[in-house]
């Protein structure tokens, strides 16, 4: 329903966090890019599991895949699987995204970034204190916004372009936004990174880690391939 004052849209709150909702998010994500004309998704996917299923999703629908993951060699340590390796390590899955047209980006996240070893000594850095503000809407958004700049920074998309962002709790997707993109050198700009609309989200955002498949569900079996 319109007005003089606006337009009222939805949001999809998912009841938990998690991989659960990964086909239901990119369905949203797709749905809503579709709707404002947004031509590029930008998928935030640590094993390459959830892009591989983006690009499922983006079948015959025009539009642009980019995916962003972490940089070479990182690790989630201590996870329920072990420590889970990240940044697309498997090279079938990376081909396979490169061969179905997907733009991949392998880069740090700014919100954890060259100060992240600090945290192990409490020190509270300015990056992290970024990350633990978003991450009160969830940390689906906290990834969605880091993506973005990521996702600018390597010139995929560019400044001022509107996207759909679309990542995650952990592994998996549940949180999708509509975004401006924009550099990371600009975040503290005044009106250059925007989250726009959020299209989904886990209502409560709040996981327990390790994941207990209670307030965090997903089929972990998938992943144990990519732990040691």
């Amino acid at each position: 329903m319109g007005s003089s004052l606006g337009q009222a849209k939805s949001i999809f709150y998912f009841d938990v966090c998690g991989q659960v909702n990964t086909e239901k998010t990119l369905e949203l994500a797709v749905q809503r890019a579709q709707e404002l004309g947004i031509k590029k998704l930008v998928v935030a996917s640590e094993t390459g599991l959830s892009a591989l299923k983006a690009v499922e999703a983006l079948r015959n629908t025009g539009m642009d895949l980019v995916v962003v993951t972490s940089a070479a060699g990182t690790e989630v340590e201590k996870t329920v699987i072990g420590n889970l390796q990240i940044g697309i390590p498997d090279k079938a899955i990376w081909t396979k995204l490169e061969k179905s047209g997907a733009q991949i980006i392998r880069a740090t996240d700014p919100f954890y970034n060259i100060g992240a070893a600090l945290e192990q000594h409490g020190t509270l850095t300015l990056a992290t204190l970024v990350r633990l503000v978003l991450k009160i809407v969830s940390s689906g958004v906290a990834i969605c916004v880091g993506a973005t700049l990521m996702a600018t920074d390597s010139g995929k998309v560019r400044k001022g372009e509107e996207i759909v962002p679309v990542a995650g709790s952990w592994v998996g997707l549940d949180t999708a936004v509509v975004m401006q993109a924009a550099n990371s050198v600009d975040f503290f700009k005044r009106g250059a990174v925007q989250v726009k609309e959020i299209i989904c989200k886990p209502r409560n955002p709040a996981y327990s880690w390790p994941v207990n498949q209670k307030d965090w569900i997903g089929d972990l079996k998938l992943y144990k391939k990519f732990a040691k």
